[in-house]
Parts: C-alpha cells; structure tokens; sequence
C-alpha cells in the first residue's frame, strides 16, 4: 500500500478513514498532532489561571508544562530517550510517548532524574516485552505519561498524593508481568524516597 501524500509505502494508518501514510507523512501527522495538544494545554492553563483570579483563593497547582514540553520536544525525537524497534514502532500512540520523552529529557540534572530513568526502564521495556496485551501496554503508557507530567511540575505545584497514587496504579498494573514488574517496584520506591509515600 502506498502512502496518500508521497510515492513511499504507508506503515500507519490514520484517522477515521483509516488513511495510509508512510513513517516521514506519519512523523509530520503525528508532529501536528502534539502541537494541538500543547496549544490545547495552554489554553487550559489559561483558564485555570483566570478561575484563579475569579475567586480570589491564590494560585492553585495542576499546570501542564508547556513551554518545557514544547522545549524538550525541539531537542530531539521520541526515540531520542525511548529506544524502539521497526518491529514495536505503533505498538503504543507516538504522540503518547513523544510527550514522555520529553518528560525523561526534562528530569535531567534535577531532583527527579532517577524516576526519569527508571519511566525509561519502564517504557522500554513495556513497549518489547511479547507478553503484554496491546490493550494493557497503552493503559500503562497512560498512567506513565500523567505521572511524567506531575514529577516535571515546578516542586511548588507537584501533587505527592497524585504522584504516589500513579506510581501504585503502574505497579498494580505491572503485577504477574515478568518483564515490568520489577521495574514498576523500582519506580514505586524511588517515588516513595522523594515524595515520602504521601497519600
């Protein structure tokens, strides 16, 4: 099958209509894609900040980082912390784990770093493993990318209980998988170190 913009063979299929494209149209769909989500982030940062204002109870936390996503995203690709095979490419939203690379670039040289290496552990291994139904890999690719977003928050507008509640879902989750569930362990414990198992 042959892409719909170019002459390459498609390997992704997109949209509703199930419209083939090949992995350079995919990667520019997929770009697209994450540019939407920041600009929609954005505009609900706004919203809350103007919330904020309305009632007159100071700033609240739950900020999305966009101007550090959107930093982290220019420096490299998604393969550029998570390393993927041809054979695994698809297996779990580009866009998803684009968002996480980010989030494991951002945790460098901070307080964070080694739940930065360990999301990576997590990732890769979760994204290989033969073992994990599709379905299961992308909820855990979920839980994975909502807590990368609260452990890069500025350490004001972090949610220790939000953090500890994530961090035990993707270790229940993990549980009788034998390719993550020692890395999910590791992952809980880190979390616990740094946020004190609050919550």
């Amino acid at each position: 099958m042959r892409c719909y913009q170019c002459p390459k063979p498609a390997i992704y299929q997109v949209t509703n209509q199930n419209i083939p494209l090949c992995i350079d149209c995919w990667h520019k769909w997929e770009h697209g894609n994450y540019m939407k989500f920041l600009q929609n982030a954005a505009m609900m940062n706004q919203a809350a900040d103007d919330m904020d204002e309305v009632t007159g109870m100071g700033r609240t936390g739950g900020r999305i980082p966009v101007a550090e996503l959107a930093k982290a995203l220019q420096r490299g690709s998604v393969q550029n912390n998570i390393k993927i095979t041809n054979s695994t490419v698809g297996v779990i939203n580009t866009g998803d784990l684009a968002r996480i690379n980010a989030v494991i670039t951002l945790t460098k040289d901070t307080d964070v770093e080694n739940l930065g290496v360990a999301i990576k552990a997590l990732m890769e291994a979760t994204i290989a493993a033969n073992d994990i139904d599709v379905a299961v890999k992308k909820e855990i690719a979920e839980l994975v990318q909502t807590l990368a977003e609260q452990i890069v928050g500025a350490q004001g507008a972090r949610k220790p209980s939000v953090i500890m509640a994530l961090v035990r879902a993707i270790e229940e989750r993990a549980k009788g998988i034998v390719a993550i569930s020692t890395i999910a362990h590791t992952l809980y414990e880190l979390a616990v170190k740094i946020f004190g198992g609050v919550g």
